[in-house]
């Protein structure tokens, strides 16, 4: 039973934990203070081009912004190149696996054009690279990004996910609340009924948007929970106070709305670490806080001296591109430019332009360029990065080490959110695409009963592996024998084969997901095989590395003619071993 609007020590350490993550700062070192929340909202500032909140200053001069980050953003996330045709599925042992990884590759394809993964990647790496963070979630299906500015880490100094809790804030709506079928369906209603209010904000503290529906302010505990708390949320008695495990609690009411009533919709012991429910991808180093530093906050500095200079030299400017004329003769005109006509003649002894040129514009240029120079080596994105000419007489040899070393970085940069990208990929991704694979859908997504062929050779293979010690002792021609009696069995039991769970349980822990190229070591023997071609005067060893080379490369393996005779089918499929003259073969029955 869900606790009901009771009161639970567990919600007040919820309430004392966003309280701390809103309003106070931790040491993370001797006096230096830290703040993830106010360092999100200042990067949120700098990304909305918005620091003082007004763009008319007290003297009514206009506030300008030179946005010298968001260049430099955009040339990272380009050279960072990455794109769903990137994501490949591959395994250890190419030849033996290549139905599955050449299945798998499809549905992830499928699913990533059907899903807009294209979008959400470049998505994803916009926000790394601007902020310098980036969650990932696992859900039911799949996976979902973390929103930052709403996720509040309990110990900001953590060096890694697992050592702190998290609070995740969501502002729903009736029907949101309704679609979570694993909450309490008696809960819901009680939420529904008791809580809510027609205003809502986009972040904690900011200000409320008036709404004509209601919203309901809902959290999400993940961290250590003991089990005392544990079980007074969900309505039961004792436990022990000083038991602490990982759970994930979806509490109501907290700080907001309704009759102050508190709720508890969901409660579910984790097992594993936190790390396997959130991924985080860091752009910089750790320095003792667990939000590190990314491209926009990087340049702080250089962004406010950047704005500085340019309304500096913008207000000068305008000073500067008056006409001012001075005479100590009171007769002449107040202003010429107005009270004056075409060939009317100003009589006067001193008339003279009075010089308002501005003063240091050569300094405030330079200054420009130096805080311009620092900027590109801070965020690696100098000329030959962004695609523009190097000044003039730099040298063709400086110009091509400068572009090799900034792609090292990029290829770091690139690796660090790619790795953990690959772990979404491979644990949460790939086993709810597969989990429920059928024959048809196999069929249709291939469009070649070849593939699903070798699919079948593959469960074939690992019934015949299950069942070796029931089959007893047998020759080598009773093996392929009883191999191709169930294959024909599996054709007959389309369009869904049976058992592909346990033949992807087999499968899977050999497969791995690459972005970055870690399955090079598989492609770089294709150069030797090739080389080997060259060599090689034997035809089933020349079928042997063609067909080896075809899985490699995730190409299907062409079908043997069906004017060939069996003997020599049977030849190419045992590796060019003499067959005997096919006989009756008596099967063992395998109960």
């Amino acid at each position: 039973m869900i606790n009901k609007g009771l009161i639970s020590p567990l919600y007040s350490r919820i309430e004392s934990e966003i309280n701390n993550y809103l309003t106070r700062k931790v040491e993370i070192s001797s006096g230096v203070f830290f703040s993830q929340y106010k360092t999100i909202n200042r990067i949120n500032k700098f990304k909305n081009r918005d620091l003082t909140g007004t763009k008319i200053n007290p003297d009514l001069s206009y506030d300008y912004y030179f946005d010298i980050i968001s260049p430099r953003a955009d040339s990272e996330v380009k050279n960072l190149r990455f794109d769903t045709k990137h994501i490949l599925v591959f395994s250890q042992n190419p030849r033996k696996d290549f139905p599955a990884v050449f299945v798998a590759n499809a549905m992830l394809k499928s699913w990533m054009a059907e899903s807009g993964e294209d979008l959400e990647l470049k998505s994803a790496v916009e926000e790394f690279t601007s902020n310098g963070n980036i969650g990932f979630k696992k859900i039911g299906g799949g996976y979902e990004r973390v929103d930052m500015s709403n996720t509040y880490i309990t110990n900001q100094k953590a060096e890694t996910i697992n050592d702190t809790d998290l609070i995740e804030r969501y502002d729903m709506t009736a029907s949101q609340i309704k679609a979570m079928d694993v909450w309490d369906d008696e809960v819901k209603d009680e939420v529904i009924k008791n809580l809510g209010d027609k205003t809502y904000t986009a972040e904690k503290l900011t200000t409320p948007i008036i709404s004509t529906t209601k919203k309901y302010e809902i959290y999400e505990y993940t961290g250590e929970v003991s089990e005392k708390e544990y079980n007074q949320i969900k309505g039961l008695e004792g436990g022990e106070k000083d038991n602490y495990f990982l759970a994930k609690v979806i509490v109501a009411g907290l700080t907001q709305g309704g009759t102050g009533k508190k709720y508890t919709l969901f409660a579910e012991k984790l097992k594993g670490e936190i790390s396997d429910y959130y991924i985080y991808a860091h752009r910089g180093r750790y320095e003792g806080r667990f939000w590190r530093v990314g491209m926009t906050e990087l340049l702080f500095d250089h962004q406010i001296r950047a704005n500085e200079i340019g309304n500096q030299i913008a207000r000068g400017m305008e000073w500067a591109s008056k006409v001012i004329f001075k005479s100590k003769d009171s007769r002449v005109l107040q202003n010429i430019r107005a009270d004056l006509d075409n060939g009317d003649v100003v009589i006067t002894d001193d008339l003279s332009q009075v010089d308002v040129r501005m003063k240091g514009m050569d300094q405030l240029i330079g200054d420009w360029n130096r805080v311009q120079v620092d900027a590109d080596k801070l965020s690696n994105s100098f000329e030959v990065v962004r695609g523009e000419t190097m000044p003039s007489g730099t040298p063709f040899r400086l110009t091509a080490l400068i572009d090799a070393n900034a792609g090292k970085m990029f290829t770091l940069l690139r690796q660090k959110i790619t790795l953990p990208y690959k772990r979404v990929f491979r644990e949460w991704v790939l086993p709810e695409l597969i989990k429920n694979l059928k024959g048809q859908e196999i069929f249709n997504l291939l469009g070649e009963d070849e593939t699903l062929d070798q699919l079948r050779e593959l469960m074939a293979n690992k019934w015949y592996v299950d069942n070796l010690v029931k089959i007893g002792p047998h020759t080598r021609d009773i093996a392929e024998a009883i191999k191709a009696e169930k294959m024909d069995e599996l054709r007959q039991k389309d369009p869904v084969i049976e058992n592909t769970k346990e033949i992807w349980k087999g499968v899977l822990p050999r497969l791995f997901v690459t972005i970055t190229g870690e399955n090079s070591d598989a492609a770089d023997n294709i150069q030797d095989m090739v080389q080997l071609l060259q060599l090689e005067q034997d035809p089933m060893r020349i079928a042997f590395l063609l067909d080896s080379i075809y899985k490699i490369r995730g190409i299907p393996v062409p079908p043997l003619p069906e004017e060939a005779p069996a003997e020599t089918q049977l030849g190419q499929r045992t590796g060019g071993v003499e067959t005997p003259e096919k006989r009756e073969i008596k099967q063992p029955v395998i109960q």
